[in-house]
């Protein structure tokens, strides 16, 4: 009986989730063909494991489209390179001068390569970032933040697909 009191301060989470977002960006995307330019939106979530004090992880999934798909045309006939993507990076925050940011990852990245019509091929590969942004949570941890950013993400087998992007992200923050 002393126990099921006891259990429930002794046990303590393994994964903390610390805030959710979402970026659109535009850039390029590259598979065994040119690059095109791209339209691209992400969603993510943060979470922090108990091992950890400094280095949040972030898991998203990202999908990249040629930016002519969005665009009103006749498209019968034509085909539009995507990529779609899993991604779980490392991310470091670094707070600048008042509410100002600098946001760094890197991680590893599944990819799906539908660069051509006839291709459809899941890759591993490696991702970074970089971000500089405005926090309005006003020295709490919890609140919004904005920002613009770069991603590059390369994968290392079949088609070697890539892609680069500027983005403007949103987060907030638990």
């Amino acid at each position: 009986m002393l126990l099921i009191f006891l259990l429930p301060h002794l046990i303590q989470a393994q994964i903390e989730i610390k805030g959710v977002g979402t970026y659109v960006g535009i850039g390029q995307i590259k598979g065994n063909s040119t690059a095109v330019t791209s339209l691209s939106g992400n969603v993510f979530f943060d979470f922090s494991l108990w091992f950890s004090e400094v280095v949040e992880f972030r898991s998203g999934f990202t999908y990249a489209r040629k930016i002519e798909y969005f665009l009103p045309e006749n498209r019968e006939g034509r085909y539009y390179p995507f990529l779609r993507l899993f991604s779980l990076k490392g991310i470091i925050r670094q707070n600048l001068y008042n509410n100002f940011y600098l946001e760094e990852g890197v991680g590893i990245i599944y990819l799906n390569d539908r660069t051509f019509s006839d291709i459809n091929e899941w890759e591993p590969g490696a991702t970074f970032n970089i971000l500089g942004g405005f926090d309005f949570s006003r020295g709490t941890y919890q609140g919004i933040k904005l920002g613009l950013g770069f991603d590059y993400g390369v994968t290392f087998t079949k088609t070697t697909a890539l892609y680069s992007l500027f983005y403007l992200q949103l987060h907030y923050s638990f």
